[in-house]
């Protein structure tokens, strides 16, 4: 998610590079979360959609026992940035009164983020989690947030300018996170840790997409302060939260 041209905030949206996960048989690459400009924009965004039946931006981590459900296991490959062609495609989702939550919007006050709109989209063609410019995504095969399991919201750092979660990283832990469900439901989140993670490490980390017997709702995008390849940031930037 944060690809670097001559301006500092210019990004390629790119948060796990190279993220396969084994998911009901079928195999899914999450990538990138900064943008540049669309010839050299590579796919290593927000993650690596597993589940819901179940990285760049979505996986899940193993903070409890793995007995969510929607637990999925990445399996490891990439040593290279994929390089995204289209974007993730918004997926109506149905969330009446009553039901579990479907995220609206977003607010992290402590570091500017208030009532972001919230899309819940899949992966796009090339099964990479891949947000368009100034689109914070619920990637919908993840845990609902709330429920128990690991909820994945990304966003992009950069994308010719600064993104949604370009100060993603100075939020401080325990810092106050809310999701706003589309039933009026609210989710009440404090920040537990933070982690600049290797984004071929992250395509297989279980805390990103591993189960978990208790609510985790994280938050990823890209570090802009890692090490650049190709234009590419070579981390991800990953916030974990639990119920206040």
């Amino acid at each position: 998610m944060g690809k670097h041209s001559s301006r500092r905030a210019r990004g390629t949206a790119s948060i796990v590079a190279g993220a396969v996960i084994a998911l009901g048989g079928g195999a899914v690459v999450v990538h990138g979360l900064t943008g540049g400009a669309a010839a050299d924009r590579p796919a290593s965004a927000a993650g690596t959609p597993p589940h819901r039946t179940p990285s760049n931006s979505a996986s899940t981590p193993g903070s409890g026992s793995a007995t969510s459900t929607h637990s999925t296991s990445p399996v490891a490959k990439a040593d290279v940035l994929p390089r995204p062609t289209g974007h993730s495609s918004e997926v109506p989702v149905a969330n009446p009164a009553g039901a579990a939550c479907i995220p609206r919007s977003l607010t992290v006050a402590s570091v500017g983020i208030s009532g972001e709109r919230v899309v819940p989209m899949g992966t796009n063609a090339q099964g990479q989690i891949y947000p368009p410019a100034h689109t914070t995504m619920w990637y919908d095969r993840s845990t609902q947030p709330g429920q128990p399991g690991i909820s994945v919201i990304a966003g992009h750092v950069t994308y010719d300018g600064p993104d949604n979660f370009y100060n993603l990283r100075n939020v401080p832990v325990g810092a106050a996170v809310t999701v706003t469900c589309t039933n009026n439901k609210i989710v009440s989140l404090r920040v537990t840790h933070k982690e600049s993670i290797l984004k071929t490490k992250l395509t297989t980390d279980q805390r990103i997409w591993g189960g978990s017997a208790t609510p985790v709702v994280t938050l990823v995008t890209c570090d802009i302060a890692s090490p650049m390849v190709a234009g590419h940031h070579l981390n991800n930037y990953v916030v974990w939260t639990r119920p206040a």
